[in-house]
């Protein structure tokens, strides 16, 4: 017989006034005090302890009374019924086991009827010389049985209470543990965060002083504070020729002597019209407009990328030792906000390409 079908049958045979039999009745509560603290399974059966209603004899009556009622109607017996005794015992077997387990109404509902079922059947003696038909049969009963044992824990007045009173234990013990795991875990943007206050102070230090050549002092020290000794380079545009158009176009055809231009672009440079000149010199007065009279440590703040080119001396590495410095620090010096919250990199081309290996 399909499990469902015997589901139809011991509905329609009411069966859950047969299983309430097995339960006892309790008065309302959250169950806090020390008797309601305890309501295991044992206290809620009515086949156990000082005050039972039912017998095991009782029991096996009501099993026998569930085994025949699912065997009426029309159709194929679900198991031979040479062995409906058998059955009958082991199913009164498995509803006696439920006073046996060591858990309450609430752990009994959060397991489910069918994890409830094979507990039963795991804590009943285990039936001998049972068909394959029976077994089944024995397994979809007791699943069916559990499932309205556990609605009638439902129902009862002091479920909805003890289950708040029990989740909110949970809750307290999972927040307790995931408060541990998280204070044994160190968080990975902690440790990110700790390697750049670590890597801005090294910055901060190896940046942070520089060696002025040629200032004979007395006591004066080998090496100067950087926000002491900097002095800020400024940016100067290029000078505005006499605005004249066939000078505009000399002035970009005819580069002065000393320019290092390729051939090829000396070349398309005289082949240019003046139409082109004037937009490439527009151009050109547009960038280096951006540039004048700005302080060079303040370029970025308007440009993503700047190429810095200089003579030796001129203050190269002293500017990108003031940037990193600028950035490094908690409080940026005037004008320097905008380098707030990036993270400096130093990397001198010279010491990146002086050996093969590096």
């Amino acid at each position: 017989m399909e499990p469902a079908l015997i589901g139809t049958r011991l509905a329609s045979a009411a069966i859950g006034p047969l299983l309430k039999k097995l339960l006892v009745a309790e008065g309302p509560g959250a169950g806090l005090v020390p008797k309601g603290a305890e309501v295991r399974l044992s206290g809620l059966v009515s086949f156990r302890g000082e005050k039972r209603a039912l017998t095991e004899k009782d029991v096996r009556g009501l099993a026998a009374t569930l085994v025949e009622r699912s065997r009426r109607g029309d159709g194929e017996p679900p198991f031979p019924a040479d062995e409906t005794e058998a059955v009958t015992d082991a199913l009164a077997a498995h509803l006696l086991a439920l006073g046996d387990l060591d858990m309450d109404d609430v752990q009994a509902v959060r397991l489910g009827h069918r994890d409830l079922a094979r507990r039963l059947r795991a804590a009943a003696p285990a039936p001998d010389g049972l068909s394959t038909d029976s077994v089944l049969y024995l397994e979809t009963l007791t699943e069916w049985a559990c499932l309205h044992i556990l609605e009638f824990f439902t129902r009862r007045s002091t479920f909805v209470a003890r289950s708040l009173v029990e989740q909110t234990r949970a809750q307290a013990e999972l927040l307790a543990k995931t408060d541990e795991l998280i204070r044994r875990t160190p968080r990975a943007d902690t440790r990110d965060a700790e390697f750049e206050r670590r890597y801005l102070a090294h910055l901060a230090k190896k940046h942070g002083r520089l060696t002025i050549y040629g200032v004979d002092l007395r006591d004066a020290p080998e090496k100067w504070p950087l926000d002491v000794a900097y002095l800020s380079l400024q940016g100067v545009g290029a000078a505005e020729p006499d605005g004249r158009p066939d000078r505009e176009a000399d002035h970009i055809a005819a580069p002065a002597p000393g320019d290092s231009l390729s051939p090829a672009t000396m070349a398309a440079l005289r082949t240019m019209s003046a139409e082109a000149h004037r937009a490439l010199l527009l151009s050109a007065r547009r960038l280096l407009g951006s540039f004048e009279n700005s302080r060079a440590d303040r370029i970025l703040a308007r440009h993503d990328k700047v190429l810095l080119r200089g003579t030796a001396g001129s203050g190269k590495t002293t500017l990108v030792q003031w940037l990193a410095v600028s950035a490094s620090g908690e409080e940026c010096a005037d004008g320097m906000a905008y380098l707030r919250g990036r993270i400096p990199f130093v990397l001198p081309l010279r010491a990146l390409t002086r050996h093969g290996e590096r």
